[in-house]
């Protein structure tokens, strides 16, 4: 076997031997199932509902009624002292207090709470008086009467409806459910988060590997048997396997316990009516879903952790070679960062513009290409173009090969060097020195 072998071999049962290394596999699809059944179950089985006191002074509101919302409710309490009602808002009897005074012209309503109110519930208020207030000037003002109004309004909301359909390059049009491109950007999200955290976590275990064994003067032992480089590539190459291997398990048990766990939580049909989609709907979006580009996508989605992986990894095993303690570490390797974060500020923005200028080039940009990419491929035929998608792999390819060997020049000079605090202006004086 190579003295790389040897490293690699050494590196990876070091780790995967180690308990916590167990222990953290097992319980990682645990704790990626529950941040997905939890929300969900929490969503479908919802039924608090907000109870909203109102003092109707106007006389126009008095049959309030929440817009799509039926964790909302109006009460019209028989009291409407003000001051008994906000005292009842403290002791918990209504969630709000909607005050409309007597107005001919505004109708300025004030909410009062005493807690917090949920999400959508000041948007729902303001929807619903809207509503009843334009349902009796259109009676007032063509002499209709309350049903036929609503018969016609009825009517109308079945008669329209809105179909989404795309067409490519070549001019074939695709027709696609209008809830796709909902499900498209949250497979994109997920997807650019766990290249964000994959990266992160591994590359900053090559970071504390090296430093380790140059704090506690390891290496001087090891680099006498073998050279600075094939000691940082076997490193390098051995954490990789480790993720390799962690992240296969977690796949592997993860969908074991979606496939078990997830039937039980799908809306029934008679829920689609409550979450906004019909059954037709979802018939769409799972004939719309492709079998060989959900391979294409989990091909690529390998790819991009990988090459983001070497590409990171190379630059953190440079820092950690030119460093001596924690300080000096965080130091160096927040420039080294601050593309990965920029990524994810600019998260949502992209995911709302995956064809504008600033999600193209962060796709193309290697140190943000592996997360910008992945959040707009899950719209691969509609975002992205195939020669967007080989443009940013060449890119990323070459730049872990650069970033590799400038790593390996800084490694051979940094990992011997000992008390002194060093800049990147020093570090690219390395980088030229000739061999």
């Amino acid at each position: 076997m190579s003295k790389i072998g040897i490293i690699i071999e050494r590196e990876y049962l070091h780790v995967v031997r180690k308990k916590s290394f167990l222990i953290m596999t097992i319980l990682g699809p645990l704790i990626m199932a529950a941040l997905i059944f939890i929300p969900s179950y929490l969503l479908l089985n919802d039924n608090e509902q907000s109870t909203i006191a109102v003092v109707d002074k106007s006389g126009l509101f008095a049959d309030l009624n929440a817009v799509n919302d039926k964790s909302i409710a109006f009460e019209y309490p028989q009291n409407p002292d003000l001051v008994v009602l906000k005292r009842e808002l403290v002791d918990k009897k209504y969630d709000a207090l909607l005050f409309i005074p007597a107005n001919e012209l505004q109708f300025n309503g004030m909410v009062y709470s005493a807690s917090s109110l949920r999400t959508g519930v000041m948007s729902n208020i303001l929807a619903s008086m809207k509503r009843i207030l334009s349902n009796r000037l259109i009676i007032s003002e063509f002499n209709i009467s309350q049903d036929s109004l609503d018969y016609f309004v009825s009517q109308i909301t079945d008669a329209v409806s809105l179909g989404y359909t795309f067409i490519d390059e070549d001019g074939v049009e695709q027709p696609k459910s209008s809830y796709l491109r909902e499900i498209q950007q949250v497979v994109g999200i997920f997807a650019g988060l766990l290249i964000y955290m994959f990266i992160f976590m591994y590359c900053s275990m090559v970071l504390r590997g090296v430093l380790e064994e140059k704090t506690t003067r390891i290496v001087e032992v090891i680099v006498s048997s073998v050279k600075p480089v094939q000691l940082m590539v076997g490193k390098i190459v051995g954490v990789c396997l480790i993720a390799l291997t962690q992240v296969a398990i977690w796949a592997i048990l993860l969908g074991l316990i979606l496939m078990i766990a997830m039937p039980p939580l799908l809306p029934q049909p008679e829920q689609f009516t409550q979450i906004d989609i019909q059954a037709g709907d979802l018939a769409a979006i799972l004939s719309a879903v492709n079998f060989s580009q959900i391979l294409t996508l989990l091909g690529l989605f390998l790819f991009y952790f990988m090459a983001g992986y070497f590409l990171y990894a190379s630059l953190y095993a440079a820092v950690g070679s030119a460093v001596d303690n924690d300080t000096d570490t965080q130091q160096l390797t927040l420039p080294i960062t601050m593309p990965l974060i920029l990524s994810l500020i600019l998260l949502t923005y992209i995911t709302n513009h995956p064809d504008g200028a600033v999600a193209f080039w962060f796709s193309i940009i290697p140190l943000t290409s592996p997360i910008v990419m992945m959040m707009r491929l899950p719209g691969i035929s509609d975002n992205v173009a195939t020669w967007e998608i080989f443009l940013s792999c060449g890119i990323l390819l070459m730049s872990c090969f650069l970033a590799a060997y400038a790593a390996a020049k800084v490694y051979k000079t940094g990992i011997l060097m000992y008390g002194k605090k060093n800049t990147y202006k020093e570090l690219w004086k390395w980088i030229k020195y000739k061999n």
